[in-house]
């Protein structure tokens, strides 16, 4: 029988577990990476990666993994500042005029304006970051949640362990599993408006702190696009849900760094940089070996003598018992000279290992130098390296995150009875969702130099009286502000235009004005004179 959201809990069931064994492959390798560059996670928790150290002998790999994320971060999010636009999609644009379609992205912008401060107040700073963190191995998941009335929206980034993801032939989410532990009185908690069966109530009643396996599956409607998605949660082999709701729009964001066709999980930095990582770990781990054997040296003892090594104490001013300390069968403890490593070997491929991981991991922070300091030329190709490698996980990080996460903030806010004025459907067609970061600045300023070239081409070519002959300059100036990503609000209308330049026609009149004053001021007395001599 069929459920409200299209189909049995039980095939729901079998979904979610199709995703979770899918994921059997990726979890192995996901749990390396984490591993060794993102150490103790969740310790005391249920994470599946343990508090064990002992295998990290060198802290390039989580160092860099933390820049990364806060690179990422500021690069694409960055804190205090407006991260989105609302804008007319191009099917709005193309059925207005050029005009109307400047008045509703003025109207539009306006009204995303009033979403700001909901993703200003700190919460989606510290989701994004942590999400940032996972993206660094590869995969991240961040959900929009509906609050309470004085704090509508609020954002929690999931443990990527906890998920498990199924995609289309696309590669767009169609199912997205939260599994989670849970005891009973959290559970209830949660979900305070769920329904429990009876005997279920009854069992656990007298375990408040047993815990539990809660699976929270957000799925697309099977019926299409236009059904939205749902959100049901179960307790794990039990054969009713706790709870249902259905949605207008995508409730979870799962972005991905890099993704490979075919695969439903992303590949990070880590991972790339993960056989580089192992390799100078145990480099490290040989070379304070070998150090350690060079300080404390190899000793041999004469078996069967007085001296014990199981019983003599090694410390400063200890007086061991021995037979002999020379003569010709020798001494009874003596050192045994080893070959010294080198040293310097080992530190130089320790170095290279650790460059490798730094520019596999985007680590772009300048290392200390103490010869001749570094050009400008050097850090502005550093930065621009660090842009040309993001490019490949740009774009999908940006059509993953905002354009999903600002249509459900939306809906929340619009349940609420917050914003009406705003579309709840922003499907990148009739409404978009324009992205503002410091990256897309970079990226659309790189596109906007050819413009810049081509009206100094002109310049030198025509002349400079000539650009407007060859050049629109409205339209190219309306171009590079919306690349720069400027306030909307700081551009003046075509109103606002005609009374400026009216402003600035009448000071140019009124400057001439004055000059002439000025200049008959100047030859009032010479015309007076030749005007008293002439009579």
């Amino acid at each position: 029988m069929s459920s409200s959201f299209g189909m049995p809990l039980s095939r729901l069931q079998e979904r979610s577990k199709e995703a979770w064994n899918d994921r059997t492959g990726w979890t192995a390798l996901y749990d390396e990476a984490y591993r060794w560059a993102v150490p103790m996670r969740r310790p005391g928790g249920n994470g599946s990666v343990g508090l064990q150290l002992d295998h990290l002998y060198d802290m390039t790999a989580p160092t860099s993994a933390m820049h990364f994320a806060g690179n990422l971060q500021r690069d694409l999010f960055p804190s205090g500042q407006p991260t989105f636009s609302i804008q007319a999609g191009p099917v709005t644009a193309a059925a207005l005029r050029k005009e109307e379609t400047k008045s509703y992205n003025r109207i539009l912008g306006r009204q995303s304006k009033m979403l700001h401060p909901f993703f200003l107040a700190g919460d989606f700073d510290t989701a994004i970051h942590e999400t940032c963190i996972d993206l660094a191995v590869g995969t991240g998941a961040i959900l929009p949640l509906k609050g309470t009335p004085d704090r509508p929206l609020m954002f929690a980034a999931i443990p990527f362990d906890q998920i498990a993801i199924t995609v289309d032939h696309v590669g767009q989410p169609l199912l997205v599993s939260w599994k989670q532990q849970m005891t009973y009185d959290q559970l209830r908690e949660q979900f305070a408006h769920g329904s429990f069966e009876p005997a279920f109530i009854d069992r656990h009643r007298n375990k408040p702190s047993q815990k539990l396996t809660v699976i929270q599956d957000f799925f697309r409607d099977p019926r299409g696009w236009r059904y939205g998605w749902h959100f049901v949660a179960y307790i794990e082999n039990e054969q009713t849900h706790i709870d249902h709701e259905q949605y207008r729009t995508q409730p979870i964001a799962v972005p991905r760094y890099y993704r490979v066709p075919g695969e439903a999980y992303g590949r990070g930095v880590v991972l790339t940089a993960l056989p580089s990582i192992r390799t100078v770990n145990k480099a490290q781990e040989i070379a304070l070996k070998a150090a350690a054997i060079q300080m404390l040296g190899i000793w041999g003892y004469r078996a069967g003598g007085t001296f014990n090594p199981d019983t003599v104490r090694i410390a400063p001013g200890e007086m061991w018992s021995m037979q002999s300390t020379g003569g010709m069968l020798g001494p009874d403890v003596q050192r045994l000279d080893t070959a010294s490593g080198r040293q310097d070997v080992a530190r130089m491929l320790i170095g290279n290992y650790q460059d490798q991981i730094r520019e596999a991991m985007l680590d772009t922070r300048l290392p200390d130098y103490s010869g001749t300091p570094r050009a400008a030329s050097e850090i502005t190709a550093r930065l621009r390296q660090k842009a040309d490698i993001h490019i490949g996980a740009f774009g999908r990080l940006v059509r993953e995150i905002m354009p999903v996460i600002v249509p459900r903030a939306t809906e929340i806010l619009h349940g609420f009875g917050l914003f009406s004025q705003l579309p709840v459907q922003l499907d990148q067609l009739l409404y978009t969702t324009e992205v503002q970061s410091p990256m897309a600045a970079a990226l659309n300023a790189d596109r906007l130099a050819s413009i810049a070239n081509y009206i100094e081409f002109v310049g030198a070519v025509a002349g400079p009286d000539q650009v407007e002959l060859y050049a629109n300059l409205d339209e190219i100036m309306e171009r590079v502000a919306s690349g720069l990503q400027i306030d909307k609000e700081l551009i003046p209308d075509e109103q606002q235009k005609a009374d400026r330049a009216k402003e600035i026609q009448d000071r140019k009149m009124a400057q001439v004005i004055e000059l002439f004053g000025q200049r008959m001021a100047e030859k009032a007395p010479d015309m007076i004179a030749n005007q008293a001599q002439a009579a």
